[in-house]
C-alpha cells in the first residue's frame, strides 16, 4: 500500500483558506456583537428616559406650576396657543413644598424649594443635551416635557442619540 502525503504547497492553501473563513466568521460575529450592543444600549436609554419622565410626571401631574423658565401664568396666558416654553419649571406640590426641574451639566436635577437640596434624575452615563418645558394655559393646563439625550455604546465608541417628550395635563394649576 502506497502513502500519500499531502505537499507543502497544498498545507499552505488550505492553511490560508481557513484562515480567510475563520476571518470572515470573526467579522461576522464582532458585528452582530457590536450591534446587538447598540442595541441594547439604544433600549436601555428609552427605558431610562420614559422613566425619567414618569417620575416628573408623578410630581407633576397635582402640582401648582409657579413658572417655567422666568416666565409666571401672565406670561403663559399671554402665549397663547402656543405656550411658553423655558429650560426650567418650578412647582408647589400639594404639601406646598416647592421644587425646581432643571438641567445642571447634563443632569436633569430636581431641587427643593425648602431645603435647597438636590437629587439627580440620570446618571452621568446618559448625558442629557436639552430639557424644554412648555407651558400651555388656555383651556386645560398642560405641560409638555421633551428632552433630547446621548449615551455610548460601551467599548464601540458609538454615540446613540434619543429625543423624547410627554404631554402632562394638570389638575391643580389654573383653569382645568
Amino acid at each position: 500500500m502506497e502513502m500519500r502525503a499531502f505537499t507543502l504547497i497544498e498545507v499552505i492553501i488550505s492553511t490560508m483558506l481557513l484562515s480567510i473563513i475563520l476571518l470572515g466568521g470573526t467579522a461576522v460575529f464582532y458585528q452582530s456583537l457590536k450591534s446587538s450592543g447598540i442595541s441594547d444600549v439604544n433600549s436601555n436609554l428609552n427605558s431610562t428616559l420614559q422613566s425619567i419622565l414618569n417620575a416628573i410626571k408623578k410630581d407633576v401631574k397635582y402640582a401648582q406650576i409657579l413658572g417655567v423658565g422666568d416666565g409666571t401664568r401672565t406670561d403663559c396666558l399671554l402665549a397663547g396657543v402656543n405656550g411658553y416654553s423655558g429650560s426650567s419649571l418650578l412647582i408647589n406640590d400639594l404639601n406646598g413644598h416647592g421644587t425646581r426641574y432643571s438641567l445642571n451639566s447634563e443632569l436633569i436635577a430636581s431641587t427643593s424649594a425648602e431645603t435647597n437640596q438636590t437629587t439627580y434624575l440620570n446618571t452621568s452615563q446618559i448625558a442629557v443635551q436639552s430639557l424644554q418645558f412648555t407651558w400651555y394655559c388656555l383651556g386645560s393646563d398642560k405641560i409638555k416635557i421633551a428632552l433630547s439625550a446621548k449615551s455610548n455604546a460601551l467599548g464601540t465608541g458609538i454615540q446613540v442619540d434619543q429625543d423624547v417628550s410627554i404631554e402632562i395635563s394638570l389638575f391643580n394649576s389654573g383653569q382645568n
